[in-house]
């Protein structure tokens, strides 16, 4: 899933919820900071894919190729 849209998304299912960035980041581990890194594209890696794959799951985004 190209990263803006994962952003996007990511932003959608988070006002859906009533919940911040910040809180998504600590209900993962991670901080806020790393967080917004990872949505903006500017993390890359095992570390960051994983991320993405766990926000997804949590807010139930469906992940699509390509």
């Amino acid at each position: 899933m190209p990263v803006q849209q994962l952003k996007e998304l990511v932003t959608i299912a988070l006002v859906k919820r009533g919940i911040s960035q910040a809180q998504l980041a600590r209900t993962i581990g991670i901080s806020p900071a790393y967080l917004s890194d990872i949505l903006n594209d500017n993390r890359s890696g095992k570390r960051a894919e994983e991320v993405r794959i766990q926000v997804a799951k949590i807010l139930e985004i469906e992940q699509k190729e390509g």
